[in-house]
C-alpha cells in the first residue's frame, strides 16, 4: 500500500496514546474506522518513542540505584511502579477511585470515566508534606519525652542521693550513740570497779587478820596465848565495828537509756481464783493500758484457746483504740515466777506485729496449764501476768502523741461549742419574763 501522511489530529491523538514523554493535551475527536489508515512511518515513529521511553526508564532505574546506594533514597522504588493492565508508569492519581493509575487508564479506561485526575507526583508530594509534617511532631514529641525521661532520672539521682544523704545522717547519729553509750559503760564500770576494789580491800585485810591470828593460836604457847587473847578480841572487836551496810552500795542498773528506741509501757494483770476462771470458756481482759491516746488490753483463755484448750494458757495482747491506720508495736508478756521471786525463771515472751483496732496478736500455746502449780507460778490460785508495749522508734511514737493531741484538740473544740450553746441557752432564759399567777373568784 502506498503510505499517505495522515492528518494531524490522528498522529496527535496517536502520539498522545504512546508516548507518556508528551504533555500536551489536546481535545480528542471522535474517531470512524473509515478514517483510520495503516501508516508504516507512523509506526516507525511510535516505535523509537517507545525505544527512547524505554531509554530512559533504564536510565532512571539506574540512577535510582546508584542514589539509593549512595544517599539511601527510595526513588527506584517510585520508578518501578507499573500498571498492571498496561505495564506502563503510574503518572496520574485518581482522586474518585483514590487510586494511583497510569496515562492510558486516565485516557481509555471506562472504569475512570469522567473522574478527576491529578499528576501523581502532585499528590505524592501532599502526602509525604503531610507524612513529614506528622513526623515533625512526632519527633517534637520523641525530643518532650527524651527530655521528660531525664528530668526522670536526675529525679532518680536526687532521691537516691537523698537516700544517701538520710543514711549518711543516721550513720553519724548511731556512732554519736554508741559513743555516748560507750561513755555510760564507762562511768558504770568505773563505779562498779571502785566498789569492787573498796571490797577486795577489806577482804585482804580480813583475810591478813585471820591469817594473824592463826598463826599466833598455832605457835604460840599456852601462856602467851592468854596473854594475848586481849589484844586479839580488841583487833576483832575494832573490825566487826564497822557495819557492813557501809561496805555495800547501791548497784549499778544495767539499763541504758536508748535514743533511737523508746522504753516501753506496761502494767500487771492478777488473775484470782486461777481454777474458777479455768472452768468458764470465756476469755478474761486485764484493766486498760492507754498510752498516748491508744488504749491496750490483755485478753487471757485461762483454759486454753481453740484447738489448744484444756492443755495450754492462752495470752493475747489487744489494741481496742488508737490510729485508724495499721501499725506496728513490738510487745512483751511476762509470767511471774512467784515461788522463788527469781527474775530469771518468769516467762518471757516478745514480738512485734501489725495492730488494727479491734485486732489481737499472742500465743495459743502460751504455757502449759499442767505445769503452772507444779513450777512454781501459781501461789495461792493466782496467776500474774505483766505486759508491756511500745512504738519500735521515736518518729512513730512522735506520729502517736501528734495524732492524740490533734484529736485531744478536736474534743475540746467540741466542747467549747457545747459549753456555748448551754451558755446562750441559760442567758434565753434568764432574759424571759417570769410568768404570773392569777386568783380567780366564783
Amino acid at each position: 500500500h502506498q503510505a499517505t501522511p495522515p492528518p494531524s489530529p490522528v498522529l496527535s491523538a496517536d502520539s498522545t496514546s504512546h508516548s507518556p514523554l508528551l504533555h500536551t493535551r489536546v481535545r480528542r475527536s471522535p474517531l470512524h474506522v473509515q478514517d483510520l489508515i495503516i501508516c508504516r512511518w507512523a509506526d516507525e515513529v511510535t516505535s523509537q518513542l517507545d525505544q527512547l521511553q524505554s531509554q530512559q526508564q533504564q536510565q532512571q532505574v539506574s540512577q535510582g540505584r546508584q542514589t539509593q546506594s549512595q544517599q539511601g533514597s527510595p526513588g527506584d522504588a517510585r520508578s518501578s511502579d507499573r500498571c498492571d493492565s498496561h505495564k506502563e508508569r503510574l503518572t496520574v492519581y485518581c482522586q474518585t477511585c483514590q487510586v494511583a493509575v497510569c496515562h492510558q487508564c486516565a485516557l481509555f479506561d471506562a472504569q475512570h470515566a469522567e473522574h478527576t485526575f491529578q499528576p501523581l507526583e502532585r499528590v505524592y508530594e501532599q502526602h509525604v508534606m503531610r507524612i513529614q509534617d506528622k513526623v515533625d511532631q512526632l519527633k517534637r514529641r520523641n525530643m518532650e519525652l527524651i527530655s521528660f525521661i531525664q528530668e526522670v532520672e536526675k529525679n532518680m539521682e536526687s532521691v537516691r542521693q537523698a537516700k544517701d544523704e538520710r543514711v549518711r545522717e543516721i550513720r553519724n547519729a548511731v556512732e554519736l550513740i554508741v559513743t555516748r553509750l560507750e561513755s555510760q559503760l564507762k562511768s558504770k564500770l568505773v563505779t562498779l570497779m571502785t566498789q569492787r576494789g573498796h571490797l577486795a580491800h577489806e577482804a585482804e585485810v580480813l583475810e591478813s587478820l585471820l591469817n594473824s591470828v592463826e598463826y599466833e593460836v598455832r605457835v604460840l604457847s599456852r601462856s602467851q596465848l592468854i596473854d594475848r587473847s586481849a589484844n586479839i578480841l580488841a583487833m576483832f572487836n575494832d573490825f566487826r565495828r564497822q557495819p557492813t551496810s557501809s561496805l555495800v552500795t547501791a548497784p549499778v542498773p544495767a539499763e541504758f537509756q536508748s535514743e533511737i528506741v523508746p522504753p516501753y509501757d506496761g502494767s500487771e494483770f492478777r488473775l484470782e481464783q486461777f481454777s474458777q476462771l479455768q472452768q468458764r470458756a470465756d476469755p478474761v481482759y486485764s484493766e486498760p493500758l492507754r498510752v498516748h491516746g491508744l488504749s491496750w488490753r490483755l485478753k487471757v483463755y485461762p483454759d486454753g484457746n481453740g484447738v489448744v484448750r484444756g492443755n495450754y494458757l492462752s495470752v493475747f495482747l489487744e489494741l481496742t483504740a488508737g490510729l485508724p491506720e495499721t501499725s506496728k508495736y513490738e510487745y512483751r508478756v511476762e509470767m511471774v515466777h512467784q515461788s522463788a521471786r527469781d527474775s530469771s525463771r518468769n516467762i518471757v515472751r516478745e514480738f512485734a506485729s501489725d495492730f488494727d483496732i479491734g485486732e489481737c496478736w499472742g500465743y495459743n500455746r502460751f504455757f502449759r496449764l499442767d505445769l503452772l502449780s507444779s513450777e512454781g507460778y501459781l501461789d495461792s490460785d493466782c496467776l500474774l501476768l505483766r505486759f508491756q508495749v511500745r512504738a519500735p522508734n521515736f518518729y512513730q511514737k512522735c506520729r502517736d502523741l501528734a495524732w492524740h493531741a490533734a484529736h485531744l484538740e478536736a474534743e475540746a473544740a467540741v466542747q467549747r461549742r457545747l459549753v456555748c450553746e448551754l451558755r446562750d441557752r441559760l442567758q434565753l432564759t434568764s432574759a424571759a419574763p417570769a410568768p404570773t399567777s392569777r386568783r380567780h373568784r366564783r
